[in-house]
């Protein structure tokens, strides 16, 4: 299983894609997926491990008969793009994606575990600003989690 740490600074070229860094890339390889964050004006990335892990437990929800089900689905598989890393290791995103998520030339990658966050710069740094110290608390407190 792949970790994805730190924020890294990257650009869109002309034709919308990006490099990944060399220590993230020296840990994926094959086809990555991306698509919309469900909660965010982002992007996700997955590795394919942990998309198929996704797809499992989305597969297994009653999308027929539940509403949450079945628009979580939606947002997370009808947008998606399925790509290989090239080999300067670029990523392409597509317009659609891009636009969505407000993304200009400027963008950061955030490792955030199990996947990547693609953030327009200036969006990331108002949302970085913005975490309150009290809801990191709580969630702490929340989970169980023991840091």
């Amino acid at each position: 299983m792949i970790f994805f740490v730190g924020e890294h600074p990257r650009q869109l070229d002309e034709r919308g894609r990006f490099i990944l860094p060399a220590k993230i890339r020296e840990n994926l390889s094959g086809t990555v997926f991306i698509t919309r964050s469900p909660v965010d004006e982002c992007l996700n990335l997955y590795p394919q491990e942990e998309w198929e892990i996704i797809s499992a437990k989305v597969r297994s929800l009653p999308t027929v008969t539940d509403r949450n089900a079945a628009e979580l689905q939606r947002r997370l598989f009808g947008k998606a793009i399925s790509c290989e890393i090239d080999k300067q290791g670029r990523i392409p995103l597509s317009s659609e994606l891009i636009e969505y998520a407000g993304m200009k030339k400027d963008i950061v990658l955030v490792g955030v575990n199990s996947k990547l966050e693609i953030w327009d710069s200036e969006k990331w740094k108002d949302v970085d600003e913005a975490i309150d110290t009290q809801t990191v608390i709580d969630g702490i407190a929340k989970y169980g989690i023991n840091i």
